[in-house]
């Protein structure tokens, strides 16, 4: 093997040390590419980097390898669900003759040594802290060891924080909700008129507008009508099971409520005043909307879930609302927005930073006040 050829590599594996370790960035399986490494962070603002080994002689070649590009990153972007993607091309073997030149979101550059690495504009721009991580204190053998253990442990520990996210967990909130709501349906039958009759809704707590900010919680867990109760019985099931997988059951609880309560204040808003309003719905939407929100903070992993599964669903179950006489859309709508500040705000594990859970905070305590105002004193 030839000293050039060792040194590239090694600034290879340097490379890929930084992008892993540093900066959070997880290998792409690319299929049909060779002398190439793809690195992805969603979270960066440069999502894509590719490491290119193989040599481009001449600017035929490196328009071809633009192209290429500008395909591949069209699939990931769907597959992703994003609208936006910058790409950094570095190019480790280029002829002296070829100059690389920026594209729209497509930036590339050439470096040969680490060196060339400290006066390239885009990496001081982007990865400022490179050329200072690219320093070791181990050589030859330690060195490779020591970059291959910490890359290992990286990709391990990003393994396990995966595996935990999306692990099974017992739906133990989703089935307390569940069983509360369906004590109150029969207790409205045994010791009540039934769930249908208005007398027995208002008693238990049904929403109206009557300044009791109770009802914005016990409305929640009663429902009109057997039919009612099973959709959002079954509804819940499926939703509750999936967001308690991804948040834990105290976290599931608190984006249930709030939800309703969000969901129930705009309600008050906008319903008329005779109008008497049940039901787990607008809690339901913010689950939805919780379920939404980390998909899309994890669409590395559910990318086709978001496409095909989750936003069909949410449309659906709007557009549905929007035809069917007696469904209060103002709740859905008022949850399924509560769900995804409520989910801001408790963050998702491993993810979420401590900045975007206070603004989420800020905002959700914020849209609770300007709602109530406006529900209760103007």
């Amino acid at each position: 093997m030839s000293t050039s050829r060792e040194k590239r590599d090694l600034l290879v594996m340097k490379l890929l040390h930084y992008f892993i370790t540093e900066k959070n960035y997880n290998p792409v399986v690319v299929h049909g590419i060779q002398n190439e490494i793809w690195l992805e962070n969603m979270d960066s603002d440069i999502r894509i980097v590719r490491i290119v080994m193989g040599y481009i002689h001449n600017k035929e070649q490196l328009d071809f390898d633009d192209f290429k590009v500008t395909r591949l990153v069209k699939q990931i972007k769907m597959k992703t669900f994003t609208f936006k993607m910058k790409t950094l091309s570095i190019y480790l073997d280029l002829n002296s003759d070829v100059k690389v030149i920026d594209s729209k979101n497509n930036y590339k550059i050439n470096i040969k040594t680490e060196n060339s690495i400290k006066k390239n504009d885009t990496i001081k721009k982007y990865f400022g802290d490179m050329p200072e991580k690219l320093k070791f204190t181990e050589e030859g053998a330690l060195l490779y060891e020591k970059i291959n253990n910490d890359i290992l442990k990286k990709n391990l520990d990003q393994s396990e924080k995966i595996n935990d996210l999306f692990s099974p967990k017992k739906p133990i909130v989703t089935n307390i909700l569940i069983g509360v709501i369906t004590l109150l349906m029969l207790l409205m039958y045994l010791i009540g008129n039934g769930s249908t009759n208005i007398k027995t809704l208002y008693d238990f707590g049904a929403l109206v507008k009557d300044n009791n900010p109770i009802r914005l919680i016990s409305s929640i867990f009663l429902h009109i009508g057997i039919i009612h109760y099973l959709m959002n019985v079954w509804a819940l099931k499926l939703l509750g099971e999936q967001t308690e997988r991804f948040f834990g059951h105290f976290k599931t609880l608190i984006i249930f409520i709030y939800s309703g309560v969000v969901g129930n204040l705009l309600s008050l808003i906008l319903m008329g005043d005779n109008v008497i309003s049940a039901g787990a719905s607008g809690a339901i939407f913010g689950l939805m909307g919780s379920i939404l929100y980390f998909s899309l903070n994890q669409r590395t992993y559910m990318g086709e879930a978001l496409k095909k599964e989750i936003l069909p669903v949410i449309l659906i179950n709007l557009v549905l609302g929007l035809m069917l006489v007696g469904v209060n859309m103002y709740a859905h709508i008022g949850g399924l927005i509560g769900g995804m500040i409520i989910t801001t705000a408790l963050g998702i594990k491993y993810k979420t930073s401590k900045f975007e859970k206070i603004n989420g905070w800020i905002c959700g305590v914020l849209l609770v006040l300007i709602l109530g105002y406006v529900a209760y004193f103007m």
